[in-house]
């Protein structure tokens, strides 16, 4: 077996030169100019590679893109090779280690060989993406990375998610995004969305990056329901599904075993906004252990507990946020079925009303 560090070495024999990475840039500007063109024509459903003879630069990048792609899959064979004997080398004290390095080199190759190729950009920047090829997966968590997690992590900072739900060491590493349909559609985070909008519970996707399927628990909260015996604010859990099987090329929940039912959201009267929150959090052992969750009460919900009882590892968040308004009402006595509460400031004590009802002179003649 080869030591991880020869291992890491060979990796970067193949890295492309300035000047080939000129070349690419060159292909690049011209895919980019092509799909400008396809953009102003009518939709087409493939792609369609540039005319070769026209521009030179263009045809040489091609001819380079070419060649790496050949050397790197030559390569790849290689190193499916070595994981195969190091399968087998089952008495090595570094077979995980030196695995794991060939994996990642593995994946690394797969990506490489196909990142510049303009059919691949094409069918990415169109969205024919398929996430059971390796590039695509990089690129859509790249994609992830430079924006919407960014923005994930500015609102659910800001509107203290994390820490009343998420502990402060929460980072994000799946796309969570809740669809409510014909109505509003895909919502960002952090939006508001009236209460009759989410009667129905929302198709819920978590866009995940890794090939292998795992077991998630999905956890919808509110943390913004009202305590009145000790003033403050509890957890009330709306949706609690586990043993939720996701793969990058199964990203909707779809499956799993339902421990709380979706209840909507019933911002009460007299309350400020509510942020609904969706955890999707993975199960022990790298998502492949299975776990029970017996029946468990709604109010006074504790998240912070519940995935310390169940080691769970929050791996991706998104919430909305809704007030009351009179579909409240609705959702309370048709589907709740219960009396709706009100909630409101205590009357402020004047304390200058006498027993009689009758108001004391505030000042008083000496």
């Amino acid at each position: 077996m080869l030591p991880s560090r020869i291992i890491a070495r060979r990796a970067t024999k193949l890295i492309p030169s300035t000047s080939v990475a000129r070349l690419v840039q060159t292909a690049r500007r011209s895919i980019a100019t092509v799909a400008a063109q396809d953009s102003a024509s009518p939709a087409i459903s493939r792609y369609t590679p540039p005319t070769l003879g026209v521009n030179p630069a263009y045809d040489e990048a091609l001819k380079v893109i070419s060649a790496d792609r050949t050397a790197r899959l030559e390569r790849l064979k290689e190193v499916e090779a070595e994981i195969a004997r190091a399968i087998k080398a089952t008495n090595s004290p570094t077979q995980a280690e030196q695995l794991s390095v060939l994996r990642k080199l593995k994946f690394d190759l797969q990506v490489k060989a196909e990142l510049n190729n303009p059919e691949v950009q094409w069918n990415f920047k169109h969205g024919y993406v398929d996430m059971s090829h390796p590039v695509y997966r990089y690129m859509q968590q790249k994609h992830f990375l430079r924006k919407p997690f960014l923005t994930l992590m500015q609102r659910i900072t800001q509107m203290y998610v994390i820490p009343d739900l998420l502990p402060p060491s929460a980072v994000p590493s799946v796309d969570v995004t809740l669809d409510f349909g014909s109505d509003i559609g895909v919502i960002e985070p952090g939006v508001f969305v009236k209460p009759a909008n989410s009667i129905r519970p929302p198709i819920l996707k978590v866009a995940n990056f890794h090939e292998d399927t795992r077991l998630y628990t999905v956890l919808m909260v509110d943390p913004d329901l009202p305590d009145p015996e000790r003033m403050t604010y509890q957890q009330h859990c709306h949706w609690l599904i586990t043993n939720v099987a996701l793969s990058a090329t199964s990203p909707i929940v779809t499956n799993g075993d339902v421990a709380l039912p979706y209840i909507p959201p019933h911002p009460q009267r007299g309350t400020k906004y509510h942020r609904y929150t969706v955890m999707v959090l993975e199960q022990p052992r790298g998502g492949k252990q299975s776990v029970h969750v017996d029946a468990t009460e709604r109010a006074g919900f504790d998240a912070a507990a519940f995935r310390e009882r169940h080691g769970l590892v929050p791996k991706g968040v998104s919430f909305f946020r809704g007030v009351w308004d009179e579909d409240v009402t609705r959702i309370y006595n048709e589907i709740l079925g219960t009396r709706e509460p009100i909630f409101g400031k205590p009357p402020k004590i004047d304390p200058y009303i006498m027993e009689t009802g009758r108001k004391r002179k505030k000042y008083l003649t000496v």
